[in-house]
């Protein structure tokens, strides 16, 4: 092992543009059976199937900025990101140019992978400028790489909205060091271009000023005069209000989602146990988690390791220990402003925050050159990345296509309705309306106020021309649901249906 490490030295592995070159390499091979993986029909169907219309027109460039990320006709929206859906179409206009072979996913997959891999190379970069430790950098880059929490984010499509945001919000930071070590226009408005790219693709790019407020106050806090320093906060809040400017006149005044209570951010707080225990020890990798069936053990077991190596190696910089906490905090809080709990704490959301936690690891002493040169060390890490690569092979694969995942929802989440309830929706699409009724009635028993389910039974009636049980199950819709367009189709076909029963029995 030893002539082993020797060689990789003498190959000079880490210089220059080769660790981008490997990290492109073992990301790819890892991640390359997404590329034969279907849609999931979790928010992927709504984003690209419903809309093939508005993706494959690139006339709708205009429509994609006036409107929310689901094009819904819904008088509540709140997801406003533009350069999702623009990298939506792209892939779909690669896709409509082969569709003959049948490749309309595959550009979809691909482009995920590309995401992941440059916000990776990213992280390496700035790792290496803020921890001045190249070896160290490439390890937790690594770690990133083939952490099998954020597989969600290149193995399932809308998933990419948090790699997407990573590569903004990233480089956005970069050149905000840049500006810090020579203050110049150019990285200045480098540096408000790329954050209004981030606030364009996610929200929670909103917290990327606390961060640079953070860092230039208790990390660097003599690098630029303090008129510079108010000249990026105002320029950051000129951008914030150009984007929530253009959020509104999208949605239009009045008419936008609104962000969760306080009430909601406590309830949700017990969820940072079920974040912890993925970071840290990431064995309940739920694709659809919950705080009923979450397994809080994990993040408790994780946190207790994690406090006894910073006990045994304590961190050397408090300061960069703390801004690593703070980015992790800032980035993960808007998760918690969620008040629907039953697909709120998706892992792929930990994506930007684990960043934070890569800064934290690289502060202890363990994380030192002289320890990571130890030919112990070095099998320890080796076994650990090569232990994450296949867990996030194996959970990768919950995502290959529609009928699995959501089998793989059910099993994680049992008392989850919307697991239920779309399990029964991908078995109606299979054909097997037996199975359908069945997991729509357990979602109706989880929770009997569940929407879509009544005028999902009611279409499985329909189709058996059990009218009056069809009409009965689109009313039960329509008192939970009103106005819900596709009951209220639904009824008024069934009524006719029934009309012409009572024609012919005349």
């Amino acid at each position: 092992m030893t002539g082993f490490l020797e060689k990789i030295k003498s190959y000079n592995l880490l210089h220059g543009w080769r660790p981008y070159l490997l990290i492109f390499f073992i990301g790819f091979l890892l991640y390359s059976q997404t590329l034969f993986f279907d849609f999931t029909y979790f928010d992927d169907s709504t984003l690209i199937l419903d809309n093939q219309e508005i993706l494959g027109n690139a006339r709708n460039v205009g429509r994609i900025f006036m409107d929310d990320a689901f094009f819904s006709s819904a008088r509540a929206k709140f997801y406003y990101r533009p350069f999702l859906n623009l990298s939506l179409m792209l892939d779909a206009h690669l896709g409509i140019i082969t569709a003959k072979t049948g490749t309309l996913v595959f550009f979809f997959h691909f482009s995920n992978i590309i995401f992941h891999l440059l916000a990776v190379m990213l992280i390496f970069y700035l790792l290496n400028r803020l921890l001045r430790k190249r070896t160290l950098a490439f390890i937790l880059s690594l770690f990133f790489l083939v952490h099998p929490a954020l597989a969600p984010a290149v193995a399932w499509i809308p998933g990419r909205n948090d790699s997407l945001l990573a590569i903004f919000v990233l480089s956005a930071f970069i050149v905000f060091l840049n500006f810090l070590e020579r203050p110049r226009l150019r990285s200045y408005l480098g540096f408000l271009a790329l954050f209004f790219c981030a606030l364009l693709t996610k929200e929670s790019a909103i917290g990327l000023p606390l961060i640079i407020i953070f860092y230039f106050w208790f990390i660097d806090k003599g690098r630029i005069e303090l008129h510079d320093k108010f000249l990026l906060i105002g320029g950051s809040a000129a951008v914030v209000f150009l984007w929530a400017l253009m959020r509104q006149l999208a949605f239009g005044f009045g008419q936008s989602g609104q962000l969760a209570g306080l009430a909601d951010i406590w309830h949700n707080l017990p969820a940072l146990l079920i974040f912890a225990g993925k970071i840290i020890l990431p064995f309940d990798l739920s694709v659809l988690p919950t705080l009923t069936d979450g397994r809080f053990i994990w993040g408790i077991l994780g946190l207790a390791g994690l406090l006894a190596l910073s006990l045994i190696f304590p961190p050397k910089r408090l300061n960069y220990f703390f801004f690593g906490l703070f980015w992790l905090v800032i980035f993960i809080f808007p998760t918690f402003l969620n008040p629907d709990t039953s697909a709120g704490f998706l892992s792929h959301r930990l994506y930007l925050s684990f960043f934070g936690f890569l800064v934290i690891l690289g502060q202890f002493e363990w994380a030192e050159p002289p320890v990571l040169r130890r030919r112990r060390y070095f099998l320890i890490i080796s076994a650990i990345l090569t232990f994450l690569a296949i867990l996030t092979i194996v959970h990768s694969l919950s995502f290959r296509n529609r009928l699995v995942f959501w089998r793989q929802a059910v099993n994680d989440s049992p008392n989850a309705p919307l697991a239920q309830r779309n399990l029964g929706v991908m078995y109606y699409l299979e054909g097997q309306p037996d199975l359908a009724e069945r997991y729509y009635r357990q979602a109706l028993r989880l929770n009997p106020q569940e929407p879509m389910v009544h005028n999902n039974l009611g279409v499985l009636y329909l189709n058996q021309e059990k009218y009056i049980q069809a009409q009965s199950e689109f009313y039960r819709e329509l008192e939970i649901n009103p106005g819900y367009e596709k009951a209220l189709n639904n009824l008024i076909l069934v009524q006719s249906r029934l009309k012409q029963e009572g024609a012919q029995n005349k």
